[in-house]
């Protein structure tokens, strides 16, 4: 006797669910960062090593995803993926660095499958003229834990100590496995899993098809170009527009802010045209343009410069290395075969989250050579006009393909 197939959830509530996920895993990243000022015996050279090992972890964990997903649902991959975080997060509290970066591994695991689950689930119940939006509308996520982080876990941690913040992190952790499993009763499998089909591929498979897939190829080299850009911004604006730009430290910090809030706006923003526009390549090859022409101006500016104007050009600077990512992932869903969004969606952010761990490092050692972090910045700009090129070249190939 077939089972009665459960109603498709509202997208609202998989929208809200989705995010919450997508809060709360990127918080579990930010935690130990945040609170290293708090943390006995913490370092910035540790927090350095901390991130890396998190993004590499991250790396692995999006491409493993697919399998688990696949096999799983969507919702118990997210609820293992919070697990390996709550692991983590709880090494911390040991206080030994050795045991941070242990954790930092296990944070990393389980964030790597929490934007392909959502993807996998948003992509079968989003309307074709809403993906962008609604993409771009889970993935402001990512710079709402950046500022929850901030405004909760640091007063915490300064009236009841640093293990009082972690120890938060590790009840709304569970909070979030409680939020999934709730979603997942409601739903059923249609909201969860890919179909009911299941295949026993290695879970480095989807590594190796997507060189066989030339947009998809394309994509992974775009992502990497974009976050090389995105987290050499945000690793130093701030610095930059302080030591160089001769901003107040107060000043640069409320700009550097300015531009993070930029790149939540830009998510809106360039997700919503994508829709309106139904050319979503387009508008990544615009944002790659402009995200060129502002590195390079931002490195140009010297303390001589109206304050508005360098204030103008790090918010669109944000508005683009920031605001890239919901867009983008709805084009990943798009051009990923039928049922397979979870898989090739983590093998996309393996190759991100490559330009994560590397963009920063050699946008560092780029200052020494050159004299400068303006420099740097400049220099910057050909990563983003490469990004641009490969787009152009995809759309030469259709224009191509079409008249033939």
């Amino acid at each position: 006797m077939n089972q009665p197939v459960s109603p498709a959830p509202r997208l609202s509530l998989l929208l809200a669910v989705t995010m919450l996920l997508q809060v709360i895993g990127t918080a579990n990243t930010l935690a130990i960062p945040v609170l290293t000022p708090t943390i006995p015996g913490a370092t910035s050279l540790g927090i350095g090593w901390y991130m890396t090992l998190l993004y590499l972890g991250a790396m692995f964990g999006a491409v493993w995803a697919g399998n688990l997903i696949q096999r799983h649902g969507a919702m118990r991959a997210s609820q293992a993926a919070l697990v390996l975080q709550l692991a983590g997060v709880g090494l911390a509290l040991g206080g030994n660095e050795w045991q941070r970066l242990v954790g930092a591994v296990l944070v990393g695991l389980g964030y790597g499958p929490l934007t392909p689950a959502s993807s996998q689930v948003l992509s079968r119940f989003t309307p074709p003229g809403h993906v962008g939006l609604v993409f771009s509308i889970k993935q402001t996520g990512v710079p709402m834990a950046g500022l929850l982080a901030g405004l909760f876990l640091v007063p915490l941690a300064s009236a009841a100590g640093w293990r009082a913040a972690i120890g938060l992190m590790l009840v709304v952790s569970v909070l979030g496995m409680v939020s999934a499993e709730w979603l997942r009763r409601r739903s059923g499998p249609r909201a969860t899993t890919r179909d009911g089909r299941e295949t026993r591929e290695p879970w480095y498979a989807q590594l190796w098809q997507i060189t066989r897939i030339p947009e998809l190829r394309a994509a992974a080299a775009l992502s990497f170009c974009f976050s090389f850009v995105q987290l050499s911004l945000s690793g130093y604006l701030l610095l930059y527009l302080h030591e160089e730009v001769g901003f107040g430290l107060v000043e640069a910090g409320l700009v550097f802010g300015a531009a993070q809030g930029a790149g939540v706006a830009g998510r809106l923003l360039w997700g919503r045209l994508g829709d309106v526009t139904g050319a979503p390549s387009t508008v990544l090859l615009i944002i790659a343009l402009i995200m060129a022409g502002a590195s390079i101006l931002v490195g140009l500016a010297t303390p001589s410069w109206p304050v508005a104007a360098i204030v103008l050009l790090s918010l669109v600077f944000g508005g683009t290395a920031i605001g890239w990512n919901g867009l983008f992932l709805a084009e990943v869903a798009r051009l990923s075969p039928p049922g397979s969004v979870a898989s090739f969606t983590g093998a996309i952010l393996f190759y991100t989250y490559t330009g994560v761990v590397v963009g920063p490092t050699l946008f560092a050692q780029l200052s020494e050579p050159l004299g400068s972090l303006g420099a740097s910045f400049i220099a910057l700009a050909l990563v983003p006009l490469a990004a641009a090129g490969i787009l152009w070249r995809q759309r030469a190939n259709r224009n191509a393909a079409s008249r033939d």
